[in-house]
């Protein structure tokens, strides 16, 4: 009898749990209507890619002059380890 009587308690949870559900695709829906409402505006506007591609040129071209300056300062941490009478390769070999 107790199987019965949890089986009628089960169906309002699931119920609950259904509508739950299509309440959270009903606003899936609508982000995705708004995405593509939005891809669509974005599209319609091609100085927006112009300026991307401005913004992504500068982002390479600060990214290589930090690479440029991690590498002079590694030249300049080898050059002082030198002058200090340190070898950079045992220095190296202690942390592996």
């Amino acid at each position: 009898m107790a199987f019965f009587d949890s089986k009628l308690s089960d169906e309002p949870k699931l119920g609950e749990s259904i509508a739950k559900l299509e309440k959270i695709q009903g606003g899936f829906k609508q982000n995705l209507a708004n995405l593509h409402r939005i891809i669509e505006m974005l599209e319609s506007k091609p100085e927006l890619k112009d300026d991307i591609e401005v913004l992504k040129k500068d982002v390479e071209s600060r990214a290589n002059d930090l690479e440029n300056e991690v590498e002079r300062l590694r030249e300049d941490l080898k050059s002082i380890q030198e002058l200090l009478g340190m070898k950079l390769d045992n220095h190296n070999s202690r942390k592996t």
